[in-house]
């Protein structure tokens, strides 16, 4: 008996030791393993939202996505894995992990950048940080490398690499969504941090106010922008971000000089034998940190020759050189300061400014379409001297449960001293207020609540209405507020699903007198108030890198001072006010898919988007008879433009852009940039009369010069960019560039009744002495109906700290017209000189081997 429970006793040990290990190694088995820590930017520290870790062990784990400070945790079942670490525009990482003796390992990640020239790694778009990847509208970036590589000294020259957009005659058209305006009304927002840079008086933007020698990128948002940026913002959005010290004080000096090439028709040139325009200047900017202050101050001198002459004839200065006169066409001083405080952590203050001298000519009209090309029509030359500047103070605060408040200002005045009677003056004051707060218990979701307010006088000769003789200039007034709330928030468990809604209310209202805030006409007061939305979504494809966006918004724009009341001369034409013009309406919708590619060595992607705007009330500008007989008695002097509301309006299209760099060798690399954006702006009731005089009434189709297919007037429907630059031992580059604009199908049809030439002028006008600006219009159109294709050519040098440059934009000399009557530049060849000087570094530092 003693034996038998002796037995059981040890058996009962054995069989507990059994359960114990059973216990352990199902225990172990089931053992969860935790990896964590922080992605960041090699170079300046800072945490990468939304980068990925994937693990490459087999596992069922998926992968997750860092949260907006760069860190990340990785659940994984077994001891031992490779995990991938990646980042769009960032090299791959790959590292294995031992949870040897440990069930927690913290490793961060340094990744460094590609130094990628790939479109929209890193934008700004909703007034927050965003990358490309994840936006959910189509937009894109230009880094400050580009400004620099290019000499571009004013804005409007930026957009070489951008699809979709093109600057016709200084107006910025975004995918066949607005035509010729005379730079007046734009429906693209233009803004400088954020914050409105069009001139309040007519919308039209203020491309020399912007110092293109401090800048950190510009964001390009493709599409119905009015949720977040108001009125303008129809078609789209501009934002020039502005640059601050790095850790160590920079200097940075260029300076350029470059020539206007003679036409390759001589006959046609502008200057005599001898005389040689050049375009000139240069800029020095200075940016530190000085213990909590941030500063940056920078000064820019420019001049340009211009290329069009002077409105004495080609006979008369060919025979008597000396009556010619060179017409500058700019000359500017810009000085720009900014500021940025840290009153103490998470409290920043400062006070930024730009202030513009300038004095400039407009030119509205060429002489003529053959010999005249490159001259001024008698009376079409406005000479302007401009003198603009902003102050822009900004206060900022974070708080400890993730939220911000953010307050900034605008103070903006303008003066202008304009010939043809076109003198101005205006002021412009903006305030907005937002409040920015992440929510972690709701899954990280973002939310924007914001307050914005616009006050705006403005005064001048353009403003007064035809007839008024009062001689007493009465101010306008322009005020908007607006309230607007943004949500974003990831889904799933890699947070590769974006789902965003935004929302914005504003009241509008132009008036002569205070007190009144509904319509009144008999007080001149004009108001509106309209909601708008925006909803999106962004699913991105983790391993394949592959990212869908849909999105869908409302827009509207109010008509401006200038579009409602100028009035003014030009050349014997008219610009004439219409009072009763209201506001236009549109809804927007876009689908995308963009894709990552590794392929032979190149890396990039390919970006597609099919888009559709819908318009109500579209505004469109239009030559035509619209003074009476009571007006004005010469029939030909009755002529002019004016804005009118056309009814119904659509734009389809489709923005298709591919972009790669490959290093072939250690010394040898190339990047290169394809664009092609298809427009079909389409007027939908072509039988929509949109005024009448008391001998006829006005539609699409008794007022356009081609109504095949019913396209929209001044509209580019195809446009095709490509750019490929070469890179030699990193200090010599090479690039080649070109851009493909067709033909605007369709212009006012009075451009050839008024072309002496052309076979449906009327008798009195083909008799008539007088010349036109008209005249040849309709041959020169028909001689150019395949389009035009323009190529530059840049070439670089850069050792230590200094860059020289050869640039050639139009290098074949193309003569050609983007907009009827207003020519392109000849070819100009600019060298430019650029030196950087970094504190603390030698003058001429010695190149890094391991560069």
């Amino acid at each position: 008996m003693y034996l038998i429970s002796k037995l059981l006793y040890l058996r009962k040990k054995e069989f507990i030791g059994i359960v114990i290990i059973l216990a352990f190694s199902v225990s172990s088995f089931a053992q969860s393993y935790i990896l964590k820590g922080r992605i960041y930017d090699a170079n300046d520290k800072e945490g990468l939202p939304g980068a990925h870790v994937l693990p490459l062990c087999g596992s069922t784990v998926d992968g997750v996505a860092c949260d907006i400070n760069g860190i990340y945790t990785l659940t994984l079942k077994v001891q031992k894995c490779t995990i991938r670490f990646q980042f769009l525009g960032y090299e791959t990482v790959e590292k294995t992990v031992s949870f040897q003796g440990t069930n927690v390992i913290s490793l961060d990640i340094p990744m460094k950048s590609t130094d990628t020239k790939l479109i929209g790694v890193e934008v700004k778009e909703k007034r927050y940080e965003i990358r490309k990847d994840e936006s959910v509208s189509s937009l894109e970036y230009i880094p400050a490398k580009h400004i620099e590589d290019q000499n571009i000294t004013k804005l409007d020259a930026a957009f070489d690499k951008v699809g979709g957009l093109v600057i016709v005659n200084n107006e910025p058209q975004m995918r066949g969504g607005s035509g010729f305006s005379s730079g007046m009304g734009s429906r693209v927002m233009i803004m400088m941090d954020e914050m409105p840079v069009l001139r309040v008086d007519a919308g039209r933007p203020a491309w020399n106010l912007i110092p293109m020698e401090n800048i950190e990128q510009i964001e390009v948002l493709k599409g119905a922008a009015s949720v977040l940026y108001g009125s303008a913002a129809i078609t789209g959005a501009i934002n020039v971000r502005t640059a601050y010290p790095k850790n160590k004080p920079e200097t940075r000096f260029i300076w350029y000089n470059g020539f206007y090439s003679r036409p390759r028709a001589d006959y046609r040139c502008s200057w005599a034998e001898g005389i040689v325009p050049l375009t000139y200047g240069g800029s020095l900017s200075h940016a530190r940190k000085i213990k909590k202050l941030d500063l940056v101050i920078s000064a820019e001198y420019a001049h340009d020759d211009g290329f069009v002459g002077q409105e004495t004839s080609i006979d008369s200065t060919l025979l008597y050189p000396d009556l010619y006169k060179k017409i500058v066409k700019e000359q500017r001083l810009r000085f720009n300061f900014g500021t940025r405080y840290n009153i103490k952590e998470g409290v920043i203050a400062g006070l930024n400014g730009n202030f513009l001298y300038s004095q400039n000519t407009m030119t509205h009209f060429w002489l003529n379409a053959d010999s005249g090309m490159y001259r001024t029509f008698p009376g079409s030359l406005s000479e302007i001297t401009d003198f603009m500047f902003f102050l822009d103070p900004f206060f900022k605060y974070y708080s400890k449960n993730d939220a911000s408040h953010t307050v900034k200002g605008r103070f903006m005045y303008s003066d202008n001293w304009a010939t043809n009677n076109q003198d101005s003056k205006s002021e412009m004051y903006y305030l907005e207020y937002q409040y920015a707060k992440r929510f972690k218990k709701v899954g990280d979701l973002q939310m924007f609540v914001g307050v914005v307010g616009q006050f705006a006088r403005t005064r001048g000769n353009i403003f007064t209405s035809v007839g008024d003789t009062s001689g007493i200039l009465k101010p306008r007034y322009s005020t908007n507020g607006a309230l607007y709330v943004q949500l974003e928030k990831k889904f799933l468990k890699k947070k590769n699903l974006t789902l965003l809604g935004g929302a914005r209310y504003e009241y509008f209202q132009i008036f002569e007198e205070f007190g009144h805030l509904l319509e009144d006409s008999a007080s001149a007061n004009y108001v509106e108030a309209k909601p708008v939305f925006r909803v999106g979504v962004n699913y991105q494809i983790v391993r394949t890198y592959t990212s869908i966006r849909a999105s869908f918004g409302q827009g509207y724009r109010f008509p401006t001072i200038g579009e409602r009341y100028i009035t003014t001369r030009v050349g014997n034409y008219g610009f004439y006010p219409n009072p009763d013009l209201k506001s236009e309406t549109s809804w927007n919708v876009e689908l995308g898919v963009q894709q990552m590619f590794r392929l032979l060595g190149i890396q990039g992607f390919v970006d597609i988007a099919g888009y559709y705007q819908r318009y109500n009330n579209y505004v469109e500008f239009f030559l035509g008879p619209w003074l009476t007989a009571e007006q004005e008695f010469d029939v030909l002097k009755r002529y002019g433009f004016k804005f009118f509301n056309t009814g119904e309006a659509r734009i389809a299209g489709v923005d298709l852009s591919i972009v790669g760099e490959a290093k072939m060798t250690k010394y040898f690399k190339y990047s290169f940039y394809f664009a092609y954006t298809y427009s079909n702006p389409k007027v939908m009731d072509t039988n929509y009369v949109f005024t009448e005089t008391s001998s006829k009434a006005y539609d699409y189709i008794n007022t356009s010069s081609n109504t095949n297919g019913q396209i929209m007037k001044y509209r580019l429907e195809h446009v095709f960019k490509v750019d490929v630059d070469f890179t030699f031992f990193e200090c010599l580059s090479l690039g080649i560039s070109t851009q493909y604009y067709s033909l605007m199908k369709n212009v006012d049809a009075f451009f050839y009744t008024l072309d002496r030439f052309s076979s449906t002028a009327p008798r009195y006008v083909r008799n008539s002495p007088v010349p036109f600006p008209f005249d040849g219009l309709e041959h020169y159109r028909e001689t150019h109906k395949k389009g035009t294709w323009v190529f530059g050519l840049r070439t670089s040098v850069e050792m230590w700290n200094v860059k020289l440059s050869l640039i050639v934009n139009n290098l074949f000399n193309k003569e050609y017209s983007l907009r009827p009557m207003a020519p392109e530049a000849p070819r100009i060849t600019t060298v430019q000189l650029l030196y950087r000087f970094t504190e603390g570094e030698p003058f001429f530092p010695k190149k890094n081997k391991d560069s």
